[in-house]
């Protein structure tokens, strides 16, 4: 009876690890970097591997920056699996997050971080802005040069910032910037000034709705 008992707590054990691994097993290694990255929670191994798609959508749909900010959309409108087009006015490009999970915290792995929004007026307005994110497997597909992120991030600028850019990807929710988005931080919380003095966390985003992997741009006539 004690042999059968630790049989079965061991099959238990067994399952709730591979269980527990699962993420790992999924998407496809970059550079001998697995989609689930370096995360060592299951929260952080998921989100990675929506982060590191390696498919191109297949059929989009068209949303628009509003509806992707807009706080009642926040829970129950969108979806992870959900292939989507935008068109935003580009207002500013920012280095990606330096050595992250979703990179296995390497330094030669770095993606470039767009916010945009709905209209040139609002470009200076970080509570507006809609992230959208080219991460290194599609910065490769779209024949950008990532041996010199610098020089890879200045050519991205000079073809999209402060024009309408029509994106193609994924949505997925960055629920590690909760606090830091409009729509989900607490009440109060200020808008970062980027003068070296600000809170944490201080808001920069509207939502953490964000379209991520971007897999297609275009520079598109303003509306």
């Amino acid at each position: 009876m004690k042999r059968i008992l630790s049989l079965v707590l061991l099959i238990v054990g067994v399952s709730y690890a591979v269980q527990a691994q699962a993420p790992c097993s999924q998407g496809t290694k970059f550079r001998n970097c697995k989609a689930c990255g370096s995360a060592s929670s299951a929260k952080g191994q998921k989100l990675n591997v929506l982060k590191n798609r390696g498919d191109a959508p297949t059929s989009p749909q068209e949303v628009t920056v509003a509806e992707i900010r807009k706080k009642a959309n926040d829970t129950g409108h969108f979806d992870p699996t959900q292939q989507v087009s935008v068109i935003g006015y580009v207002a500013s490009l920012d280095k990606g997050g330096f050595k992250e999970s979703c990179n296995c915290g390497r330094t030669d792995l770095r993606d470039i971080h767009i916010n945009i929004v709905a209209k040139a007026s609002e470009r200076s307005n970080k509570t507006k802005f809609v992230v959208v994110e080219i991460t290194p497997r599609w910065q490769e597909k779209l024949n950008l040069d990532d041996s010199n992120y610098d020089a890879m991030l200045q050519k991205v600028k000079t073809q999209i910032l402060h024009k309408f850019v029509k994106f193609e990807g994924f949505m997925m929710s960055d629920s590690f910037h909760v606090t830091e988005s409009k729509n989900t931080a607490a009440p109060g919380t200020p808008t970062c000034k980027d003068d070296g003095n600000d809170p944490k966390p201080c808001v920069w985003r509207a939502t953490t709705w964000e379209v991520h992997p971007v897999t297609a741009y275009t520079v598109v006539p303003a509306p």
